[in-house]
C-alpha cells in the first residue's frame, strides 16, 4: 500500500501535556494497528518515551476529523496513561488503545499498519528520500488539521549513541537535516515514491523506518537529527 503526504497525516496526532502554569509539552505520536482476525483489530498509540514520560490524566490528543479540522480530547479517551510501554533502552513507547462506544468514531481511516514498519535491522538506504511529519512547536492544530512535512536523506546507518533524556546507550539512524521541538515522536517515512516533477511509484508500500529521537547539534552549529530505528518496535508489540 502506497500512501502520499496528503493522506499519512490521518495517522499522526499531537500529544499535548500541560508541565508548568505557562508551558506545555508537545509531542507527535501516531495510531498503529495490526489484524486479530476478520473485521478486527488491535491498536496502539506510537510516540517517543520522552513525549510519553510527560503525559498525565489531563493530556490531551489531537487528531483530524473527516473534514480535515484539528479535534482536541483527553488522551484517555483513548487508553490509560498508566498502560503506556516503554522500551528498555531506546526512545520508543505505545499506548494499548481500549476501543470504546466513545472513541471507535474516531477510528476509521486513522492506522497505519504494523506489517509497513521496517522491523528488519537493516538500515535504510541513503538513496530513499523519508519524509517526517509532525507538529513542530505545536503548530498545526489551529482550525485546520495540518502537520508539517520535511524532507530528508539517512546520513548514517546504524550508530550507538547517548539519548537526550537519560544519557543511556541507544541505536540511531542520523537523518541530513534536523528536527524540530514537536516533533519528537513523530513517524520517519520512506512514502515509496518520488515527486521529480511527474511522480514515479518506486516501491510497493509506504515503509516506516523509524520515530523522531531529537537533534544533536554541538558548538560550531552543526546540527542532525537522530531517528530511533523501527525495529524496536517489534520488543513493544507482540504479533
Amino acid at each position: 500500500m502506497i500512501i502520499k503526504r496528503d493522506e499519512a497525516f490521518r495517522a499522526v496526532c499531537e500529544l499535548r501535556t500541560q508541565v508548568g502554569p505557562n508551558e506545555i509539552s508537545v509531542g507527535t505520536g501516531m495510531f498503529v494497528s495490526s489484524p486479530v482476525g476478520d473485521d478486527q483489530f488491535r491498536g496502539w498509540i506510537v510516540t517517543a518515551t520522552h513525549v510519553a514520560r510527560e503525559t498525565n490524566n489531563l493530556s490531551q490528543i489531537v487528531i483530524a476529523t473527516k473534514e480535515g479540522k484539528a479535534k482536541s480530547l483527553p488522551l484517555a479517551t483513548f487508553g490509560n496513561i498508566s498502560t503506556w510501554i516503554n522500551h528498555s533502552i531506546a526512545d520508543i513507547s505505545v499506548l494499548p488503545i481500549v476501543f470504546t462506544d466513545s472513541n471507535i468514531r474516531f477510528m476509521e481511516n486513522r492506522f497505519f499498519p504494523y506489517d509497513h514498519f521496517n522491523l528488519d535491522r537493516v538500515a535504510v538506504s541513503r538513496d530513499f528520500e523519508l519524509t517526517s511529519i509532525g507538529f513542530p512547536h505545536g503548530l498545526g492544530i489551529e482550525g485546520s488539521f495540518s502537520p508539517f512535512t520535511f524532507r530528508s536523506y539517512a546520513s548514517s546507518g546504524f550508530v550507538t549513541l547517548k539519548r537526550a533524556d537519560t544519557g543511556e546507550m541507544s541505536e540511531f539512524f542520523c537523518l541530513e537535516n534536523p528536527s524540530v521541538g514537536g516533533y519528537s515522536g513523530c513517524p520517519v517515512f520512506d512514502l515509496g515514491y518520488s515527486t521529480n516533477g511527474v511522480m514515479q511509484i518506486t516501491k510497493e508500500r509506504t515503509w516506516c523506518h523509524g520515530i523522531m529521537h531529537g537533534t544533536m547539534s554541538d558548538t560550531t552549529g552543526g546540527k542532525i537529527a537522530l531517528v530511533t530505528p523501527a525495529f524496536y518496535l517489534k520488543d513493544l508489540i507482540k504479533i
